[in-house]
């Protein structure tokens, strides 16, 4: 497939203290659900990155949205770098400033210059195996991943998140009628997108998305894009056959993919983060779900001391650090082979063919 592919990466630096400010200031006034742990800066960006000019070197751009705050140790004028504001992309200017994941992709495609088919990567995402193109998209359809936990389906009980995933699944009813099989989550993966589809739900479900864009925090009749887009493509009269359906184990460790939400249950955390050097899961997702701790939280050192040593090298859009720390960090990961892997098991995947763990058959 010679067709190009960007990237997507949404980065928020939630220690910023005009950033905790404005939260302050918009949250005294504005309904909806916010959560400090969902703006915490672990450096997960850096890592992201470094995985995917490893693994996936052949994405032709990547593409970072923001509220104008930037990491400081990128390189902004790396070719394959366009940073992107909020203000390019919201339709409306009274919208910001938002602290709102779900309205911030619902404004996805409109990034300028971006390509028809992107990977929308959450900075919480990392790959540890090389991936392809084909690993996401076919040819005339895509590859759409989803983990074996059952969508939420209450719109009045639950975090806003899961009333809007109830919500969503409703509007996708409406759209394309009863779904011919149980709806699943969508997998803690890169999530693959086409622009002129992204486009055509827009023109169909336009005031969901203003309403959607609108909210400054996370809402309970928010659109969920990752939920509609996948069930519109597997859904949907017109896209029904082209596309695949794969179903992930999670979300405990695979050689596929793993799901770790930082809890506060150290021995079971530390066993956690062994299997994923032993597994070396292609897709690894770590989401920091931890309630209001200090930056200096055990767990959270421990989060960022995992990042260094799986990801010890510097990527190529990072300002230059030496050190004998840095260079303690790749010595051991030479003699243990993290970049690489540890020695792998033979035994096949529970949810996936041996054979191609990727694009065998369907469990749906």
């Amino acid at each position: 497939m010679a067709e190009d592919i960007d990237v997507v990466y949404t980065w928020v630096d939630g220690s910023d203290p005009a950033f905790q400010a404005a939260v302050r200031q918009y949250a005294t006034a504005a309904s909806g659900e916010w959560n400090s742990c969902r703006y915490r800066n672990n450096d997960e960006l850096r890592y992201s990155m470094r995985s995917l000019f490893r693994y996936a070197p052949w994405v032709r751009r990547i593409h970072i949205l923001t509220n104008g705050q930037l990491p400081s140790w990128l390189v902004r004028s790396h070719p394959k770098i366009h940073l992107v504001t909020h203000g390019e992309v919201f339709p409306e200017p009274e919208y910001l400033p938002t602290f709102n994941s779900n309205a911030i992709e619902m404004c996805l495609h409109r990034i300028p210059g971006i390509s028809r088919r992107f990977l929308y990567f959450n900075d919480d995402t990392f790959l540890s195996r090389s991936v392809q193109p084909s690993d996401f998209f076919l040819e005339e359809g895509q590859m759409l991943y989803v983990q074996n936990t059952p969508l939420p389906a209450g719109r009045l009980r639950g975090s806003a998140r899961d009333r809007a995933c109830a919500h969503t699944q409703s509007v996708l009813t409406e759209l394309w009628g009863p779904p011919p099989a149980p709806r699943f989550l969508p997998a803690h993966v890169p999530q693959a997108y086409d622009r002129d589809v992204l486009y055509r739900l827009e023109s169909t479900l336009r005031d969901d998305f203003q309403r959607t864009a609108s909210h400054r925090f996370r809402s309970g009749d928010d659109l969920v894009l990752s939920v509609l887009y996948l069930y519109t493509l597997h859904e949907a009269a017109g896209e029904r056959g082209r596309h695949r359906l794969r179903v992930l184990c999670g979300p405990g460790p695979s050689r596929q993919y793993s799901l770790l939400m930082i809890e506060k249950k150290y021995f079971w955390m530390a066993r956690f983060y062994l299997d994923i050097l032993w597994k070396r899961p292609r897709f690894l997702c770590i989401n920091d779900d931890l309630d209001d701790v200090p930056a200096h939280h055990p767990l959270l050192l421990g989060l960022r001391a995992f990042l260094r040593l799986y990801f010890p090298w510097r990527g190529p859009v990072e300002q230059s650090a030496g050190g004998a720390y840095r260079r303690l960090l790749q010595a051991i990961s030479n003699r243990f082979h993290f970049p690489f892997g540890l020695r792998k098991r033979t035994a096949p995947l529970p949810c996936a063919s041996a054979a191609d763990p990727i694009t065998g058959p369907s469990k749906l």
